[in-house]
């Protein structure tokens, strides 16, 4: 975008709003939710009834699991919760108190990384589903697939056509909601029986905040939603333009609706029809696969399931009156929060698998995870402290858990880079303990759940069910994503802070091989390393923190490994992609691999002194 489309655009956004305008546009809402919605404002609406709570019929569920693998999930999880309990009673032994500095710093640090399990532990030991069989519900039905001008309409085309193949016994209609569609999209749409809608050139529509957001899924479905959704259906199903819909996607989605406390159902979101291709894309995929079958099947029934992508279904009298789709670049998530805050319970179809893309490119990857990460913060600062009082306690804090995800994800990675640093400069350890015994302690409760996560694998409840439990790619994804993470947090912080406007970017649904990797995103695990090996060189020509100097030269160690991986897969991937030899797509990292060498000579220079100074150190 030119400078001066830069400054139109933002001059829009802070252009205030016609206050006519807006006062018409919330008594539509108003209207539009029976006078559920009082008013609303940028960050939401705002309900003026108290929720009606409903509840989903014990006959609508049954557990996931027989009754034999429900005590194997009891087990695994008492052993897990044994040696956690073991672990504190360690660690917080009178003999490893250095400082209580020390101690508190390091022991909030473990405790975030410990207590992790336990969430996951408490939603797979309950695991209900719908019964498979409940019949489907007679509904008036549509299934809608959004498309923005830079995803490939060959693509939408094959995920319409799947809509249209679906085993489903009763009609349906299928809508495509396109941006701008072509006039050889709507003859090819008007040919199959496909309905249309696009809001292109409908100023109403394109507004700079919420709702009917400009460049937004949200704006586009409210169009859909305001001109049909609302009338003529009872139950519409969403679909992202990439994930193409199996045959019994549509019944699986739609009979929990068989329930009128439901309101919504969530499906799995699999993004791995470019798996083959991208590391990035199966990273993501095997991180999230225990989180997209068991983890969200535990929560139906009270506990919210949450939309994750714009495949989900709804009610549509439920999502009157909420006023319509929810705020935001997590719509989804918006959504959720919202349906329940209004009292309406969410199912989850776990066996309605719709294969979409995960990230192209690194690049891609760090972008979702950016973008995301600072739509779900700054949702902390407007939204939702607006609704908590109406939820209750479970439900606050099933939410808040979601909420403080990515900062304390944030928060942990700093805190972990930064404290072995700290003490190898300063000299001053943290705590007194055994480097092995600690080791020994966490593998305790890390077998325990790589025995429960083994065990839903080999019961088909992951998503996808092949996902592997451990694999290089699930790391690397871990330990390269939470700088863009932090840096997501930030900008949130700074977002709601000053009021600035922000704009979301679609990533790339289809890749040419030329795509180059640009340097900054290499940098931060190159300042990592290079950080963490000068504090090691320091630590060993002045300090006695031996423990806290080599956690400073593995860290580097692993960083500048994660710095040369990301460059160098990406020339891989690029060539693949080009059908080029290796050579020619080295150009489209260059840069990134020369600077990923920088941490090389420090972590050399770390990794000689240490053995000299180990032995200096214990044998005083």
């Amino acid at each position: 975008m030119n400078p001066v489309a830069k400054w139109k655009r933002r001059a829009t956004a802070r252009r205030k709003p016609d206050p006519a305008a807006f006062a018409s546009l919330e008594a539509q809402i108003v209207e539009l939710s029976g006078g559920r919605v009082a008013r609303i404002t940028p960050h939401g609406p705002l309900f003026a009834r108290p929720a009606h709570r409903f509840r989903i019929a014990r006959s609508t569920l049954i557990p996931a699991l027989a009754a034999r693998d429900r005590v194997a999930v009891a087990v695994l999880a008492a052993g897990w919760a044994v040696c956690f309990v073991v672990f504190w009673q360690w660690w917080l032994e009178p003999g490893h108190l250095v400082t209580w500095a020390g101690l508190v710093l390091t022991s909030l640090l473990l405790l975030y990384l410990t207590c992790q399990a336990s969430y996951f532990l408490l939603a797979v030991s309950r695991l209900p589903k719908v019964d498979p069989s409940t019949g489907i519900p007679r509904v008036r039905l549509a299934i809608a697939v959004t498309r923005a001008p830079s995803e490939p309409w060959s693509m939408a085309r094959h995920t319409l056509e799947a809509m249209l193949a679906q085993d489903f016994p009763y009609s349906y209609d299928v809508w495509l909601c396109d941006e701008d569609p072509s006039a050889e999209i709507e003859q090819w749409c008007r040919s199959q029986g496909i309905h249309v809608s696009t809001r292109r050139g409908v100023q109403e529509y394109n507004r700079a905040t919420w709702p009917r957001r400009t460049k937004c899924k949200e704006g586009n479905l409210a169009y859909f939603y305001d001109r049909w959704g609302y009338r003529d259906y009872d139950v519409v199903v969403q679909l992202d333009c990439d994930h193409e819909p199996g045959p019994t996607y549509l019944a699986e989605v739609v009979r929990p609706f068989a329930d009128e406390a439901v309101g919504y159902v969530a499906a799995p979101s699999i993004c791995d029809a470019n798996a083959a291709d991208s590391w990035a894309a199966r990273g993501r995929l095997y991180r999230e696969a225990p989180f997209h079958g068991p983890f969200q099947l535990g929560h139906v029934d009270r506990l919210a399931p949450v939309c994750i992508g714009s495949h989900y279904g709804v009610r549509t009298r439920a999502l009157r009156e909420i006023g319509g789709l929810g705020p935001d670049l997590a719509e989804d998530f918006t959504t959720t929060f919202l349906l329940n805050s209004a009292g309406w319970q969410g199912a989850f179809a776990i066996d309605a698998e719709a294969h979409g893309l995960g990230p192209m490119t690194f690049t891609d990857m760090v972008t979702q995870e950016y973008q995301w990460s600072r739509s779900l913060v700054a949702m902390m600062f407007g939204m939702i402290p607006r609704h908590l009082h109406r939820l209750p306690l479970r439900m606050r804090l099933r939410f808040a858990i979601v909420l403080i995800y990515y900062p304390l994800l944030a928060l942990g990675a700093i805190a972990g880079v930064a404290l072995p640093a700290v003490a190898a400069v300063t000299g001053r350890v943290w705590v007194s303990v055994n480097y092995a015994a600690f080791l020994g302690h966490m593998w305790a409760m890390t077998i325990w759940l790589l025995a429960l996560l083994l065990l839903l694998r080999s019961r088909g409840l992951l998503r996808p069910r092949t996902a592997p439990v451990l694999s290089w790619e699930l790391w690397l994804f871990m330990l390269a994503r939470w700088p863009y993470v932090a840096w997501g947090v930030i900008g949130a912080i700074v977002q709601e802070t000053l009021r600035r406007p922000i704009y979301f970017k679609v990533t790339p649904k289809d890749r040419t091989g030329h795509e180059t990797l640009p340097k900054g995103l290499v940098l931060p695990f190159v300042a990592i390393a290079i950080g963490l090996s000068a504090a090691a060189i320091v630590g060993e020509l002045t300090g006695p923190a031996v423990g806290y100097v080599f956690l400073c030269i593995l860290g580097s160690c692993v960083y500048t490994v994660v710095s040369m991986m990301v460059a160098t897969l990406h020339v891989s991937e690029a060539a693949k992609a080009a059908g080029t030899r290796l050579r020619s797509a080295f150009a489209t990292a260059r840069t990134p691999l020369m600077i990923s060498a920088l941490p090389l000579l420090p972590v050399a220079a770390a990794i000689s002194l240490y053995p000299t100074y180990a032995i200096a150190v214990l044998h005083r």
